[in-house]
C-alpha cells in the first residue's frame, strides 16, 4: 500500500469528527427517546473484567484463600440474646473485627431483656464493633437507618449501600447529597488492616474494582462450635445469607451463583485490598483520549483504503476492523491478567466500529455544494474539483474513452457517407455527358 498522505490526514480528522456527532447525537436522544435508550445501556453495561474474570476463574491454578476473614451466618437466628452472646463470646476469645452487616431495627417488637442484653454487650464490645447502617431514599430526599444501640454503645457505623445493578466496584466513601459518610468495607480494612488501607486512600481513586477471581474463605453458623483457635485474630462478618432480599448481582459465577450475599461481596472487597488483589484501573479521561487517537489513526486508514481499492474497499475495511479489535482485546486481556491494570477500551473500540459509515459519509459530504462552497471561501481559489477515489476516475477513463472512439466512428461514418454522395454525383454528371455527346452526334436534319 502507498505511503500516507496529507489528505488522508485531513480526511480522516473529517471521518473522525462525523464519529464523534454521531455518538454525541445518539447520547443526546437517550435521555429522552426510548427507543435509543437500549444503545446508551449496552455501552454502559459493556465491561471486559467480565470476561477476563470468567478466564482466570476457569483457570487450573486457582489457589487463593483469605483465612483471616470469616462469613458468619445468622439465618434461622431471631434471639437479640443469642446474638449478643456470639459477639461476646467472640470478642472474649480475641476476634480482630466484627463487622454486624445487619441492622437490628426497633426495640418494641423485641423482648425488653434481648434488647438490654445485646445493648450491654455492644457497649463493652464497641472498640472492636462495626455497625451498619444504609441510606434510605424518601420522597424528600434519603435518611439513615441503623441499630437502635450504635449511638449510645458508641459502635463505629458504616454505610452498607451498594450498586442497584450488577455490582463491580466499591470505594472509600459514598455521598448522599451533602453528606459523605464512610462505606463498611473501608471502616473494617481501617479497623483491621491500617497499612492496607492508608495504601488504598493513597491511590485517590473514587472507586475500585472488585477482584472476583475465586477465594476461599471460612464460613461458619452461629449455632455451630467454632474452635478457639479459629477464633483469635480474624475478622468476623456477620450477615443473614438465607435473606434474599440481600441478593445482588455480580458479573461472573461465585461459588455457581451469579446473585450472592451482600456479605460475600463486602468479603471478596476487603480481600481485594488485603491480598494484593487491587486492580489499577485507566480514568475516564485517558481512556477518552486513548480512544481519540486509536480512533483518528484508524479514520486516516479507512480513506486510505478507500482511495486505493476499488469496490472491495467495504470488504478490507471491515478485515482491518476485525483484526484491530482482537488486538485491542488481547492486549487489554494481557494487561489485566498479568498487570492487574485495566485499560479502559471502550471509546476506541467504538470509534473503530463507527469508522467505516463515517468514512462513506465522509466521502459523500466532500462531493456536495456547501462543501466546495466553504473549500473555495477559506482557500480564497476557485473551487477545485473534489478528491475522488480511484474507483470512480477509473470509470469516468472508461466512459471518455467510450465516448471517443463513439465520436470517432460518427465522424468515419459522416465521411464515408459523405464520399458516397460525391462518388454517387460523378456518376450522375458522367452519365449526363454521355447522353450530350450523343446527341451532338446525330446528323441535323
Amino acid at each position: 500500500m502507498r505511503g500516507f498522505r496529507k489528505r488522508d490526514f485531513f480526511y480522516g480528522f473529517g471521518v473522525l469528527v462525523i464519529t464523534i456527532l454521531i455518538c454525541a447525537i445518539v447520547g443526546a436522544l437517550s435521555f429522552s427517546t426510548l427507543f435509543l435508550d437500549p444503545v446508551g445501556q449496552v455501552i454502559k453495561s459493556f465491561h471486559f473484567t467480565d470476561s477476563y474474570f470468567y478466564i482466570e476463574n476457569n483457570s487450573e491454578d486457582i489457589s487463593d484463600a483469605n483465612t483471616d476473614l470469616v462469613l458468619y451466618d445468622l439465618s434461622g437466628c431471631y434471639s437479640r440474646a443469642e446474638i449478643a452472646g456470639a459477639v461476646q463470646n467472640l470478642y472474649d476469645k480475641g476476634a480482630r473485627t466484627i463487622a454486624l452487616d445487619v441492622i437490628f431495627g426497633g426495640t418494641s417488637s423485641h423482648n425488653p431483656a434481648d434488647n438490654d442484653s445485646l445493648m450491654n454487650v455492644m457497649t463493652r464490645c464497641h472498640d472492636r464493633i462495626i455497625s451498619a447502617s444504609r441510606a434510605v431514599p424518601t420522597a424528600d430526599g434519603f435518611y439513615f437507618e441503623s441499630s437502635f444501640f450504635a449511638k449510645e454503645a458508641g459502635c463505629k457505623e458504616a454505610c452498607i449501600n451498594i450498586e442497584n445493578d450488577i455490582v463491580r466496584t466499591f470505594s472509600p466513601n459514598l455521598n448522599f447529597g451533602d453528606t459523605c459518610v464512610q462505606t463498611f468495607v473501608s471502616a473494617i480494612t481501617e479497623m483491621a488492616y491500617p497499612q492496607e488501607h492508608k495504601e488504598w486512600i493513597e491511590k485517590k481513586d473514587k472507586s475500585s474494582l472488585i477482584n472476583y477471581k475465586h477465594v476461599f474463605i471460612d464460613q461458619w453458623h452461629i449455632y455451630d462450635d467454632i474452635p478457639d483457635e479459629e477464633i483469635k485474630d480474624r475478622i468476623f462478618l456477620f450477615g443473614d445469607f438465607s435473606d434474599l432480599r440481600d441478593f445482588h448481582s455480580v458479573p461472573i459465577e461465585v461459588d455457581g451463583m451469579r446473585r450472592i450475599s451482600g456479605t460475600t461481596i463486602h468479603a471478596y472487597a476487603i480481600t481485594t485490598i488485603t491480598k494484593d488483589r487491587l486492580i489499577t484501573q485507566m480514568s475516564e479521561e485517558n481512556g477518552m483520549i486513548l480512544g481519540f487517537i486509536v480512533s483518528f489513526l484508524f479514520c486516516v486508514v479507512c480513506c486510505q483504503v478507500t482511495e486505493k481499492y476499488d469496490k472491495i474497499a467495504g470488504l478490507v475495511m471491515n478485515v482491518y476492523q476485525v483484526v484491530l479489535l482482537l488486538i485491542l482485546a488481547f492486549i487489554g486481556g494481557i494487561t489485566f491478567l498479568k498487570l492487574r491494570y485495566d485499560i479502559n477500551l471502550v471509546y476506541a473500540m467504538l470509534g473503530i466500529g463507527l469508522a467505516g459509515f463515517s468514512t462513506d459519509l465522509w466521502y459523500y459530504i466532500i462531493t456536495t455544494r456547501p462543501y466546495k462552497f466553504i473549500c473555495r471561501k477559506l482557500s480564497g481559489k476557485k473551487e477545485q474539483p473534489a478528491a475522488v477515489p480511484a474507483a470512480v476516475v477509473a470509470e469516468e477513463a472508461v466512459s471518455t474513452e467510450i465516448s471517443v472512439d463513439s465520436t470517432e466512428n460518427e465522424t468515419n461514418n459522416e465521411t464515408i457517407e459523405s464520399e458516397t454522395d460525391i462518388e454517387i454525383t460523378e456518376n450522375e454528371t458522367d452519365t449526363t455527358e454521355n447522353e450530350t455527346n450523343t446527341e451532338s452526334d446525330q446528323p441535323l436534319p
